[in-house]
C-alpha cells in the first residue's frame, strides 16, 4: 500500500481530508507552534493537543481558557489550574516534552468539540466503513459509542476505562435536545461515505477505515479522526453480536445483511 509514512499522521490525514466537500465536518486543526496554540484557544476557548503520531488516546491534553488570565489543563483523569500564559505554555512545553508519549513528529492543536454526554460521560464514534474488493460501493458496517471513563477526556475503552453501548442506545440516553435518532444516524452514515471515498485516493487499495466521530450537541457530525488499522474488539463486547459478524464477513470478503 502506498503512502505508509502517513497511515498513522494525523497532520497528514487532516490536511488530505480537507477538502471542499469535507471541510465542514472538520474542527480546525494546525500544527502546534506558539503562536498556533494561543490563536486557537482565543479562537474557541477549549482546545486538544495531540501527537501527531500518537494512537490509542496517548498523550492528548485539553486546555480551557477559563477567565481571569487563568487556563484550566486535563491530562488523563487530572485536572490543574495555571495563572498567566507564559506560565501555563512553559508548563505545556515541559508536559510535552516529558511524556513517554513523546513522538519526534511533534504535536497537532485541534478545536475541541463539546460531547454529548451519557450519566455526565462524554462519548464519541467508531464508524466501521469497509469495501471488499469486489465491491463497487463503500458500506458502513458498524456504529458503536465509545463512552469515557469517569474524569477522563479521552474515549478510548482500555486507556480510560471506559465502556461500549449500541450507537442508538447512547444517543436516546443522551445529553443531546429531543435528538432524531434517524436523521442522525443518517448523517453519521453520510460523513463516513465521503470520507472513505477521499481517502480511497490517497490511501490505494486500503479498505476499512474506522472513523472518530462527535456529534456536537446541536447533533452536527464532526470527523476527529480517520484509523487505518482500526481495533475491532469494540463490536465484539456488545450483547448483539451481529455488527461484530458483518465487520468480519466483510474484512473476509463476503457480505452479509
Amino acid at each position: 500500500m502506498k503512502n505508509q509514512h502517513a497511515t498513522r499522521n494525523k497532520w497528514l490525514k487532516y490536511k488530505f481530508m480537507k477538502t471542499k466537500r469535507l471541510l465542514p465536518y472538520l474542527p480546525e486543526t494546525r500544527i502546534m507552534t506558539r503562536a498556533s496554540f494561543w490563536n486557537l484557544l482565543g479562537k474557541y476557548r477549549h482546545i486538544l493537543i495531540k501527537p501527531i503520531r500518537g494512537s490509542r488516546g496517548k498523550g492528548i491534553i485539553q486546555v480551557s481558557a477559563i477567565g481571569n488570565n487563568q487556563y484550566g489543563i486535563h491530562f488523563e483523569n487530572r485536572r490543574i489550574t495555571i495563572r498567566g500564559k507564559e506560565n501555563t505554555y512553559r508548563y505545556l512545553k515541559r508536559k510535552i516534552k516529558s511524556s513517554k508519549y513523546r513522538t519526534q513528529s511533534g504535536y497537532i492543536v485541534q478545536r475541541r468539540i463539546p460531547r454529548p454526554t451519557v450519566n455526565g460521560r462524554p462519548f464519541d464514534i467508531r464508524a466501521i466503513v469497509q469495501r471488499p474488493k469486489s465491491f463497487k460501493s463503500w458500506v458502513v458496517t458498524g456504529k458503536i459509542a465509545k463512552i469515557a471513563g469517569k474524569g477522563y477526556i479521552v474515549s478510548n475503552i482500555s486507556r480510560s476505562n471506559g465502556t461500549v453501548m449500541p450507537l442508538e442506545i447512547a444517543i436516546k440516553k443522551s445529553s443531546l435536545k429531543k435528538p432524531s435518532i434517524k436523521i442522525l444516524i443518517s448523517k453519521v452514515n453520510k460523513v463516513a461515505i465521503l470520507t472513505a471515498r477521499r481517502l480511497e485516493s490517497f490511501f490505494k487499495g486500503h479498505r476499512i477505515y474506522g472513523l472518530d466521530i462527535v456529534l456536537d450537541q446541536n447533533g452536527h457530525v464532526w470527523i476527529i479522526e480517520a484509523n487505518l488499522f482500526p481495533i475491532l474488539s469494540h463490536f465484539r463486547k456488545l450483547k448483539d453480536k451481529t455488527m461484530y459478524r458483518r465487520i468480519m464477513a466483510y474484512k473476509a470478503g463476503r457480505k452479509i445483511k
